[in-house]
């Protein structure tokens, strides 16, 4: 009998501690529903050490740094601009356009008994000079030059005009002496018009020949890209120049 007793008093504690225990756990609820009126901690703790759900991204995040605008402007290769008078820097285009001595540079220099003719476009544009310079060897005292000395000149000549581009060379080379023979005398100046049919008597430059140059039977080559080729017109030299 003693025992049933017992056991009537535990069921009977067991409910009422049952219904405190929901009721505490009701208050958590609702203390967890209402807004709290203190200060907002929440930027503090570690939740806010990592970048939100939405929103912005955090500062210092490699996966969400911002990336870099796309640019339209094209490789810088490709905007290079077209060179000052690219157009105009062809072959064709110097067929249809003579050289004018303002934009050429002309210069003579010694190998033995030839002479370099070099002449150089200092120009933007190409231009066409004649197939071969007018070359007249004389006396530069005389006032009468009408008994100046012409070389002879490569047969068959005939062609487009020696087109010089740009910034390039173009070679005629003289030989005063090829034979080595005794030389006439009083000959010590050479006059040089680089472009005859194309320019006025007035583009004439002399160039002394210097002294001990012998001139007999001088042979006069076209114009080409290098001296080597200019050496090989000149030995094909066969008439007087006109």
């Amino acid at each position: 009998m003693r025992v049933r007793h017992r056991h009537r008093a535990l069921l009977a504690v067991t409910p009422a501690a049952l219904v405190l225990s929901l009721t505490a756990c009701n208050g958590d609820d609702q203390a967890a529903a209402t807004p709290t009126t203190g200060p907002d901690t929440t930027a503090s703790g570690p939740a806010a050490t990592g970048p939100a759900a939405t929103g912005a991204p955090s500062d210092g995040s490699p996966s969400e740094a911002p990336k870099a605008p796309e640019s339209s402007q094209a490789p810088e290769a490709s905007q290079k601009p077209n060179g000052g008078g690219s157009a105009n820097n062809t072959e064709a285009y110097a067929y249809k356009h003579p050289c004018a001595m303002t934009q050429l540079s002309l210069n003579v220099r010694q190998e033995g008994t030839r002479r370099i003719i070099e002449v150089a476009n200092k120009g933007a544009s190409a231009c066409g000079l004649d197939l071969l310079p007018a070359v007249a060897l004389g006396d530069s005292s005389s006032a009468d030059r009408s008994n100046s000395l012409r070389p002879l000149v490569p047969s068959g000549i005939g062609g487009p005009n020696h087109a010089l581009l740009a910034g390039t060379k173009a070679y005629a080379v003289l030989d005063l002496n090829p034979g080595g023979r005794a030389g006439a005398k009083g000959i010590d100046e050479m006059n040089v018009l680089v472009s005859p049919s194309h320019m006025p008597n007035a583009d004439t430059r002399s160039f002394p020949l210097g002294a001990g140059a012998s001139v007999s039977g001088p042979e006069l080559g076209l114009y080409h890209g290098s001296v080597a080729d200019a050496v090989a017109s000149m030995r094909q030299a066969d008439i007087a120049q006109q």
